[in-house]
């Protein structure tokens, strides 16, 4: 009989929820090659500034020898990871000084909470992650590192943005301890995934205060920080606002924060696969700064030099660094590329709540990300996870694929998640399937 590790095996238990995925997967609709596939509206896939993406690498690309070769190492070049700190220097204000010292790259945001995970817990260890939660999260906390992902409850009457929440995750962190799973870390999608919505500052002020009290990690994926927009259900969005961007040293020993940014939503690439973690904890050690709040037992540089440790297994290709770094450092493109990445978004929000509307459809209004938390419940044969089941492949058999709640941690049955931020003619399509 063929050996095969437990620590495999345990990513392949069977998952009706899974089903669902892979059957729409493999049979994608396409205008030329698959009209008569499955419409996609399930995945967070920005496709609306795709081709002038795709323009851009095809024009700057230009490779040579060194492409081909490991350049500098798996962390990311140093050519890159100042162009990141630039960017996020630019974009999330960070309260402390961030240089390319502070930063590795990997292949994706995904690899990059996996990497963490397997750096920041023991396997039977938690992590905390409210619901509802991004579906990938299950897979990039457990399916390696074998962390388990602890998921905390709001209850009807608590917004899971709100400063109200914090006091859900502490109630969280005590029942998991008590019930023998360590806390190590607490891990935010912000702006939120799927709710389409930032947090308010309070409650980022607040979970910090509460990692410090436990001296637990904050991982936060900030992976949106560009993709607001306005529109007329919220006509001046809040503006992004990233833990970095706090006086951490009031809140929080810094060596506990790690911010995760990527090419995949504001660039509208997910498949280049290519993303940076920003720890800003090495600052203090680097410049001499303390922060007076006692400090961690792994803090941010140990942290660092542990993600770099393994950082071969999930370096990014040459050639993504090459058409990251050509983006990054194209200011004039910049300065084009999001004030139309803006517009586009509005125009594809409004026109989907417009139907959503004509057909009574309730949804919550969204100002961030590219999706739409929607509610179907009406639709539901009965109010149970396998009714909501059933729908979803109602709706996969008519030609539309739809994220379901279940698969995200919903605490009610009949939300989905629906992508909008897809070109007019796919977008239509599925929306009249």
């Amino acid at each position: 009989m063929v050996h095969i590790s437990q620590r495999a095996l345990s990513n392949l238990v069977p998952s009706k929820l899974h089903e669902i995925r892979s059957h729409c997967f493999h049979n994608q609709y396409d205008r030329d090659l698959n009209p008569e596939g499955i419409v996609a509206l399930a995945v967070a896939e920005n496709k609306l500034m795709r081709d002038e993406i795709v323009q851009h690498i095809n024009m700057h690309m230009n490779i040579k020898p060194v492409h081909l070769t490991y350049g500098e190492g798996p962390a990311g070049s140093s050519a890159l990871r100042s162009a990141v700190a630039s960017f996020v220097t630019e974009v999330f204000r960070p309260s402390m000084e961030i240089t390319e010292k502070h930063i590795c790259i990997c292949n994706g945001a995904g690899s990059a909470v996996d990497d963490l995970a397997f750096c920041i817990g023991e396997p039977g260890e938690g992590i905390l992650v409210g619901r509802p939660l991004y579906v990938g999260f299950f897979p990039d906390i457990e399916a390696r590192a074998k962390v388990k992902s602890v998921l905390v409850d709001f209850g009807a009457g608590v917004n899971p943005t709100s400063a109200a929440a914090v006091t859900a995750y502490e109630d969280a962190y005590h029942r998991s301890n008590s019930a023998g799973v360590p806390i190590r870390a607490i891990l935010i999608s912000s702006p939120h995934n799927p709710l389409g919505r930032p947090y308010e500052t309070e409650f980022l002020a607040g979970i910090l205060r509460l990692c410090s009290k436990y001296s637990i990690h904050l991982i936060s994926d900030e992976v949106y920080a560009r993709s607001h927009f306005p529109s007329t259900d919220i006509p001046h969005p809040p503006p992004f606002v990233s833990v970095l961007s706090f006086p951490l040293h009031e809140y929080i020993d810094s060596e506990l924060v790690h911010v995760i940014y990527a090419m995949s939503k504001d660039f509208c690439a997910n498949g280049v696969r290519i993303g940076a973690v920003i720890s800003p904890g090495a600052a203090n050690q680097l410049t001499g700064r303390g922060n007076g709040k006692g400090g961690s037992a792994v803090g941010g540089s140990a942290l660092l030099k542990s993600f770099r440790a393994i950082a071969s297994f999930t370096r990014a290709s040459q050639l993504a660094e090459h058409a990251w770094l050509n983006l990054l450092t194209d200011r004039p493109f910049l300065d084009w590329y999001f004030p139309l990445f803006q517009t586009r978004m509005t125009d594809a929000y409004e026109y989907t709540v417009s139907r959503l509307r004509e057909n009574h459809i309730p949804y919550n209004s969204a100002s961030v990300t590219s999706f739409i938390w929607i509610d179907l419940s009406h639709y539901l044969r009965e109010d149970s996870q396998d009714a909501e089941l059933e729908l979803n492949w109602r709706m996969a058999r008519g030609g539309v694929w739809l994220a379901m709640g279940a698969s995200f941690g919903s605490e009610r049955n009949g939300n989905f998640r629906l992508t909008f931020a897809t070109p007019r003619e796919e977008l239509t399509l599925g929306l009249d399937r």
